[in-house]
């Protein structure tokens, strides 16, 4: 079993190709193998090419090692990096490589939501900035000591919108901004695009009675220390606010903490993993075939995890925050 783990690839059956990643054409014929792997000639643009281009496979060497990291994300308890390198044989860079650009294929969705009930709430997680260096923070122990202090609407807290529509059974999360809501967060999100003909369930926010009022779409409150409507007990955010713990303690426990940069991929993962398992019945095999099929066909992906630390700097400084300290990893798009 071990030796077909490490000479068969789990890309095997996806790496069929019908039209050029350069130029869209189909006018292309096979050019030979190279490190076992088929490459193609696209006949218009005259390059060459094989499945991996423009994906996140692009440039991987031991691509049979991923045969063990993917079976890492058939579920919520990914392996830390320490464990990733001792049981696949590779650095930590890579680990953390590998681990980002597939976050960033799963993270390339958006999810539409249309004639249904939908909960909304939102929760924070303490800006974080771990991995990086020259942080300029002289004193840590008051570091630490300031860092608890940072509760509830706090202008350091990075806030994440939480959705679940009860008909569809469909869950969204999306990183939003740091600080108090606004009905400007709000219309960021609720764009016409995404939600249409919805009606949703929250707690009495005034900016979220503001938004849906002047956005004139159907709304239900309920008081936030009740946790439901006293009138109508179907009333409520229970389901939302289940997946909104369970991630916390996704984040914060297993994951021991996330850094703001890639904390939005990590809530795509934890919708994409809820969302996905309702579908597939035989779990682990359809998951991992379907987990290929996206890497393969997605060339979006490698461009979302090359520009990860650009929108990170553009995160901070659109919501004040200037000290972005360094992060050694090298990265193509990092000026703003």
């Amino acid at each position: 079993m071990e030796y077909i783990k490490s000479s068969y690839s789990v890309f095997s059956d996806h790496s069929d190709i019908n039209t050029c990643p350069h130029c869209n054409s189909k006018n292309i014929k096979k050019n030979g193998v190279r490190n076992d792997t088929q490459r193609f000639i696209c006949k218009e643009c005259k390059k060459t090419f094989d499945f991996k281009t423009n994906t996140v496979l692009k440039g991987l060497h031991k691509i049979n090692k991923w045969n063990y990291f993917l079976e890492d994300f058939l579920s919520l308890k990914i392996s830390t990096l320490k464990e990733l390198t001792e049981n696949i044989h590779i650095c930590r860079q890579t680990a953390i490589d590998w681990r980002h650009k597939l976050l960033a294929v799963m993270s390339n969705r958006e999810n539409k939501f249309r004639n249904d009930v939908v909960e909304f709430d939102e929760s924070y997680f303490l800006i974080s900035r771990k991995g990086r260096q020259d942080m300029n923070i002289e004193n840590k122990k008051a570091y630490k000591k300031w860092r608890k202090s940072q509760v509830g609407d706090s202008n350091y807290n990075v806030k994440v919108f939480f959705s679940y529509g009860r008909i569809e059974e469909q869950l969204d999360l999306c990183v939003s901004h740091m600080g108090r809501t606004s009905a400007a967060h709000m219309r960021s999100y609720f764009l016409p695009s995404k939600f249409k003909n919805i009606t949703t369930i929250t707690d009495s926010h005034n900016s979220y009675k503001s938004f849906f009022k002047t956005a004139n779409i159907d709304h239900e409150i309920f008081i936030s220390k009740d946790h439901v409507n006293k009138t109508n007990s179907s009333i409520h955010n229970q389901t939302v606010n289940a997946y909104t713990n369970e991630f916390k303690v996704f984040v914060n426990r297993h994951m021991k903490g996330v850094s703001t940069k890639y904390l939005n991929l990590y809530t795509k993962w934890f919708e994409f993993f809820k969302n996905v398992s309702r579908k597939i019945e035989d779990f682990r095999f359809d998951l991992t075939d379907y987990i290929c099929s996206n890497v393969v066909s997605d060339n979006t992906g490698l461009e979302l995890y090359r520009q990860s630390e650009y929108s990170f700097k553009m995160f901070l400084k659109n919501n004040n925050r200037t000290d972005y300290g360094v992060c050694k990893n090298h990265y193509y798009s990092t000026k703003i």
